[in-house]
């Protein structure tokens, strides 16, 4: 476990850094280095930066016009993940602009090269950040006659969230997507930018030569922008000669299989807990879970809720989680229940087979009856994770969640056995015609639209009469979901697709069926796309497999494929996966050896598979089983962008291209 240990050591000496520049601040944080600390500090961020000495802690958003003068406070330290130029032009404005600093601590993850802050600007003044400063100090000397301010940059690799020993996750770039198609916004542009300085950050800070592997056009665009990156270039060239241990990098564009994301039918029970309860606010990776049950009702002391983080001493908790079966899980929360119980004579031994959501309630129930807080707040970890299980397996979505993975079910056995001749989206224009009577919601189809054309790829043709139907089926949905929320106002518990309709604002029954029929065509043109993303690929294009004919037709996604593949004992050639040369004669003179790879990703001590477009516990689940099988003798860890549940892939890859 030693590149683990190396990982957690990076995280550590980042935020321990951070930690020292806090004292008698008024600290500012902004969303994505909030979420990155939340996970390391198990859900306690702002206890450790009171801790570390921390005069008062904000959020930190471009919009957020509620920041108020801080008292008796002369310091300032922003803490940033930010690339956005505006960011620093408004929001450090309007905070050193209401208050009276006289000094400032900016730590930011853009490395000078990356923060394009001033493209006048020459690079040797970018990489002291000298206009940054400038204007920071002009800021801050608004409320004060001394123009004596001081200001320091200072760039830390914050973007890496440690979920588990062998999962991470990266909260700067949740939004990262690999695209559809070509087009490239120049957003991603920048963002990938900002990614690839991270990782050489990451591989300096290591003191590890990288090799880079890809798989998809973005992933191989990615690749390149890591490879060619000038310090990252500097790094390996200075290496030349020095043994340092390797790393192989494996970038996976998301967009190759959207059909494991958009599957609910999951033996991970993170997997579950991520589809019925609500995200943190601001939060990706992190859900709420509500604490009221261990208070008596004492409103009070539950306003801050629940999570999942766990610290380093916890990380067994969410490992739990992603890998063992509901049943296993639920075993085993009952025996933690058991060893966290203050008295244990009143706690009566239950068969495994008698352990369930309920008992594990009831269990919990009798924690607030023994008035002991402190036996409660010892054991705070343990009972916000067995409250958050609870909460899943009880919640009011496990009935749609069931019918949802029923269909899927239907659907994987439909494609399989009739191919062309499918009838299934005749089936599903029905049960959105129906959707209501069965207790579904748009979105949640949408996601099952998404999983049935991921699914059938090139593979599957539909024919224009069911896609026919199906589009006029959708264009009805939207038209009268956008009816039903023109009557209905706006509620704080709104879904996304809700919101997206909204959005659109249109009143008469003219115009919205026309931007029904729209909506609907768009939807339609995007599954088509998402049916075409595998068609380059050799080998992995196919996400259904059958071991033999008496065995019923299994899903199985590219990463699980990719890891069975790669930690092979006979290590196959895998001619989808894509290694960039580096080659100190291909850096120096930009040549690029795409093709098959010519070394193997377990030659290195440590494999790295970072997915763009996020991760599921699914598939991390699988992977791991995988990997074990072969036990080989690299460290694997798996990566992505963020964790994701089904609708995550209908917001980011549906209605995100929707035009209003």
């Amino acid at each position: 476990m030693e590149n683990v240990s190396y990982l957690e050591r990076f995280l550590a000496d980042t935020w321990h850094d951070i930690a020292n520049l806090v004292r008698e601040s008024a600290v500012y944080i902004d969303h994505a280095a909030t979420e990155c600390l939340h996970w390391h500090t198990g859900g306690r961020m702002y206890s450790f930066l009171k801790d570390a000495g921390a005069v008062s802690v904000y959020e930190l958003t471009m919009y957020n016009f509620r920041y108020v003068k801080v008292q008796n406070c002369k310091k300032a330290t922003i803490i940033s993940t930010s690339t956005n130029p505006a960011f620093y032009q408004r929001t450090v404005k309007m905070i050193m602009e209401k208050n009276a600093f006289n000094y400032c601590t900016i730590v930011t993850a853009a490395h000078p090269t990356i923060l394009s802050y001033d493209d006048a600007v020459s690079l040797e003044d970018r990489v002291d950040y000298i206009k940054l400063k400038r204007d920071v100090k002009s800021w801050m000397s608004f409320n004060q006659q001394s123009q004596d301010c001081l200001v320091t940059i200072l760039f830390r690799p914050i973007f890496i969230t440690s979920i588990d020993d062998g999962l991470f996750v990266t909260p700067p770039f949740g939004d990262l997507l690999s695209p559809l198609n070509s087009e490239l916004p120049k957003i991603s542009e920048c963002a990938v930018d900002h990614l690839v300085s991270l990782f050489n950050s990451l591989f300096a800070y290591l003191n590890l030569k990288e090799d880079i592997y890809s798989m998809g056009k973005f992933s191989e665009y990615v690749a390149e922008k890591l490879e060619t990156l000038p310090a990252a270039v500097n790094r390996r060239n200075n290496s030349m000669g020095i043994k340092r241990k390797g790393v192989s990098l494996i970038f996976i564009d998301r967009a190759l299989d959207l059909c494991t994301p958009t599957s609910n039918n999951t033996e991970s029970l993170l997997a579950r807990i991520l589809c019925t309860l609500p995200h943190l606010p601001h939060h990706c990776n992190d859900v709420t879970i509500n604490m009221s049950s261990l208070f008596c009702g004492s409103q009070e002391l539950f306003e801050v809720p629940g999570c999942l983080a766990a610290g380093s001493k916890d990380k067994n908790l969410t490992s739990i989680l992603i890998t063992k079966k509901q049943k296993e899980v639920l075993i085993t929360m009952n025996k933690i229940l058991i060893d966290i119980f203050p008295t244990k004579e009143n706690v009566k031994p239950k068969l495994a087979t008698r352990i369930s959501a309920r008992s594990l309630e009831k269990f919990v129930n009798k924690f607030k009856d023994i008035d002991n807080l402190r036996a409660i707040t010892e054991s705070s970890k343990e009972l916000q994770v067995v409250l958050g299980i609870i909460q899943a397996l009880t919640s009011e979505k496990t009935s749609q969640l069931d019918l949802l993975i029923s269909l899927e079910k239907l659907v994987l056995q439909n494609i399989a056995i009739s191919r062309d001749s499918t009838s299934v989206l005749g089936q599903f224009s029905n049960i959105i015609r129906t959707r209501e009577k069965r207790g579904l919601d748009t979105d949640n189809i949408l996601a099952l639209l998404v999983h049935i054309y991921a699914l059938a790829g090139n593979e599957i043709k539909f024919s224009p009469q069911q896609e026919q139907q199906l589009k006029e089926a959708i264009t009805d949905a939207v038209f009268e979901d956008i009816v039903k929320l023109n009557k209905n106002p706006v509620n704080n518990k709104m879904s996304v697709y809700q919101q997206t309709l909204l959005l659109i604002g249109v009143a008469d029954d003219q115009s919205t069926k026309g931007t029904s029929a729209k909506v609907a065509e768009r939807i339609m043109n995007i599954l088509h796309e998402i049916a075409q993303q595998r068609a380059f690929l050799q080998d992995y294009t196919s996400l259904m497999s059958k071991s033999s004919s008496q065995e019923i037709v299994q899903r199985v996604g590219i990463l699980q494929q990719l890891s069975a593949d790669i930690f092979h004992p006979d290590r196959y050639e895998i001619p989808d996966l894509q290694q960039r040369s580096l080659s100190l004669l291909s850096a120096g003179f930009n040549l690029f050896s795409k093709g098959r790879a010519k070394h193997h990703p377990c030659d290195n001590d440590w494999v790295i598979i970072y997915i763009i477009g996020g991760i599921t516990p699914e598939e991390v689940k699988e992977a791991k089983e995988n990997i074990s099988l072969f036990n080989p003798n690299c460290q694997i860890t798996l990566a992505g962008s963020r964790l994701l549940n089904p609708l995550d892939i209908v917001d980011k890859y549906l209605l995100s291209l929707i035009d209003y």
